[in-house]
């Protein structure tokens, strides 16, 4: 069998981890490359797909996963063989790719590309699945976040995403006379809003949801009782 590791930094607990890995047919949809999870009949299938530069690979089979603290562990079996996504929350999220299908030895490349992209992706879904989580009251695409401050905007478009399982959409925040409209495509976040009585302002992002951070919504003094709105 042969096997790929990547770290990607980690903060959050293990409820949170659990929370999000538990759905897989939503955070496959937010790794960075083709990842789909389908209910056919009784069984559950998992489909891969890295069409990138020189690396092509797909697989696909049943799906299974099992959790056991601090260790989330998917299994996807398909007449080719058995592919596998493991993870540890050990510190940081250590996410391993295995393989056990012919020409294996020659997947190091795609295996390493599988591995960072899951493991990014579940660790970033899942710190902000539990911190908006905790400030969250209502459903996932109509709620209000509590003591909402500019820091949060990255994890709230996250949760978004995650949630309603969607690659775009329009967040909308309003308190009171100020707002803030946050434009996300194909899982670009691409410009933000912001606005209150006395006038508007944009800011241009360009950026992917995995990788947007606080730094990137400077200048937007959002703070208080939010209510936050979603459009697909």
């Amino acid at each position: 069998m042969e096997s790929r590791t990547a770290e990607a930094p980690f903060s959050a607990g293990w409820e949170a981890l659990v929370g999000v890995a538990s759905r897989p047919e939503r955070v496959f949809s937010t790794f960075p490359y083709e990842a789909e999870v389908t209910q056919r009949g009784e069984k559950v299938f998992a489909r891969f797909a890295i069409r990138k530069f020189l690396l092509r690979f797909e697989f696909e089979g049943v799906l299974e996963f099992t959790f056991n603290e601090p260790h989330v562990t998917y299994v996807v079996k398909g007449p080719r063989g058995l592919l596998i996504l493991s993870f540890a929350a050990e510190g940081g999220l250590i996410a391993k790719a295995s393989a056990d299908i012919p020409g294996e030895r020659m997947l190091g490349k795609k295996l390493a590309h599988l591995a960072e992209g899951a493991g990014l992706s579940l660790a970033k879904m899942a710190e902000s699945h539990g911190i908006i989580a905790a400030r969250a009251f209502g459903s996932p695409r109509d709620f209000i976040i509590r003591n909402f401050e500019p820091s949060l905007l990255a994890h709230a478009i996250r949760y978004v995403r995650f949630n309603i399982g969607s690659s775009s959409f329009t967040l909308r925040g309003e308190n009171g006379g100020e707002w803030f409209t946050v434009t996300v495509e194909n899982d670009i976040v691409r410009r933000v809003e912001y606005g209150s009585d006395s006038g508007s302002s944009i800011i241009e992002v360009e950026k992917g949801i995995l990788n947007v951070g606080a730094e990137d919504f400077e200048g937007i003094d959002a703070r208080g009782e939010y209510v936050i709105r979603i459009r697909e």
